[in-house]
């Protein structure tokens, strides 16, 4: 399978899967055919975070997405040393050096007064104001995007933020260091005046900002109904696809086995899904008659299910190691009145045989390790690009599954297998 094919499978209109990509370092914003309105609105309505996951996701995708970078990055420098301007004269105390036309008249009342002494005057002076609406439609976007990103790394925390981000913060706040447009007051409000003269400016840098500020204000309405559409709209057709040929693998991965749960294992839609991102919980929970299974994704099992690994005991137990307890990349818990079972899925993008062979012994490796707790049974399936299957029926049921991700049916018995208590479906 090539990555197209992966992709495809991915951004299926029939499922919002694209959107379990990690949100993190290493994804670019990209564009595919919507998914189906429905299938995306089911799938938002059961992000574990409900509304905070939905804004979360929405920022992210919006701000890569959306244009935003791109304007922090070229348009708003040129434009900062060229703002609209108007002269405006005020009446104010100068001196001792007359300045501005004199107000004789109000300098001897001043002085008599005893307001102002001899050495000043009183003048109008002419003064340069960049307080104009199109100017304001420039500080509340940028003011905009540098909370919003704010937002985000409050979430994920600053070591998981996209690099691009954490440049769009550093122009954001360059921009309010400069000398004109530090001073501009920063609206806490969008009005239709602000955005005309922005839209009818001369200057494109005044008109890019009128639409991502408008843009950017459809995801803040307090309506209810708006903002879902707004919603819907931005993420049936945009999502964080990862640049690495092995992350979209994985992700390939998880979401095919979320289908292959839903269908071939007969456990339907999950009532659950959780974004990927730091401090996650799981991706997703199916509820069964008689059964509750939950998955996660690059997780460690030691500390999403506390189980204390044999792996974990022999780093503690030395002076000189130093490594993270292992991650396989998915994991489905099983509970039921049979017991508790974890099945361990480890996602390999590779065609070479003997870099298989190791990758086989790497899930041996992982189901030793958690099985010996006694807390769960643990068994294990590998998952490849293409090329492997079960030689014959008469193979029986091979300690460790290694199935091929364009032979849906072949995972499919693989991980049913892997989760049956007792005796292995084949």
């Amino acid at each position: 399978m090539s990555r197209e094919a992966w992709r495809d499978f991915i951004c299926s209109s029939e499922h919002a899967g694209r959107h379990l990509s990690g949100i993190g370092r290493s994804f670019a914003g990209s564009v595919s055919d919507p998914i189906d309105q429905a299938a995306l609105r089911a799938f938002l309505d059961r992000l574990h975070g409900a509304t905070s996951d939905v804004r979360l996701l929405g920022d992210v995708v919006d701000l890569i997405n959306g244009g935003y970078l791109q304007f922090v990055a070229g348009p708003l420098p040129r434009i900062l040393d060229a703002l609209s301007s108007e002269r405006l004269s005020r009446e104010e105390i100068v001196g001792p050096g007359l300045r501005g036309n004199p107000r004789w008249d109000r300098t001897i009342i001043g002085r008599l007064s005893g307001v102002v002494s001899p050495a000043h005057f009183v003048s109008r002076t002419s003064h340069r104001s960049f307080e104009l609406p199109e100017n304001l439609v420039l500080a509340w976007l940028v003011n905009d995007i540098r909370d919003r990103v704010a937002s985000v790394e409050k979430r994920i925390k600053t070591a998981s933020m996209h690099p691009s981000l954490l440049t769009a913060e550093a122009a954001c706040n360059a921009a309010f260091d400069h000398d004109w447009f530090g001073g501009l007051p920063k609206p806490s409000n969008l009005t239709s005046d602000m955005t005309s003269a922005a839209r009818g400016h001369r200057r494109p840098e005044y008109r890019e900002a009128a639409r991502l500020a408008l843009r950017s204000s459809e995801l803040k309405t307090n309506d209810q109904d708006a903002w879902w559409y707004a919603i819907l709209s931005l993420l049936a057709v945009n999502w964080l696809e990862p640049v690495d040929d092995d992350d979209l693998f994985e992700l390939f991965v998880l979401v095919l086995t979320l289908d292959v749960l839903s269908v071939e294992v007969g456990l339907g839609e999950p009532v659950e899904y959780g974004l990927v991102t730091t401090r996650r919980g799981r991706v997703a929970l199916f509820q069964g008659e008689d059964s509750r299974v939950e998955v996660y994704f690059d997780q460690t099992p030691a500390s999403v299910l506390g189980i204390r690994t044999a792996y974990g005991d022999t780093v503690r137990a030395h002076i000189g190691l130093a490594a993270a307890e292992r991650r396989p990349d998915l994991m489905i818990v099983v509970e039921s009145d049979a017991g508790r079972k974890l099945v361990l899925v480890e996602a390999k993008k590779t065609s070479d045989g003997r870099y298989m062979s190791d990758s086989v012994y790497k899930v041996f490796g992982y189901v030793h390790d958690f099985q010996n707790t006694g807390t769960f049974q643990t068994e294990g399936v590998l998952v490849v690009p293409t090329g492997v299957a079960l030689a014959s029926v008469s193979s029986g049921n091979p300690p460790i599954y290694v199935a091929s991700g364009d032979d849906r049916s072949g995972l499919g018995v693989a991980i049913k297998s892997a989760m049956q208590f007792g005796k292995k479906v084949t």
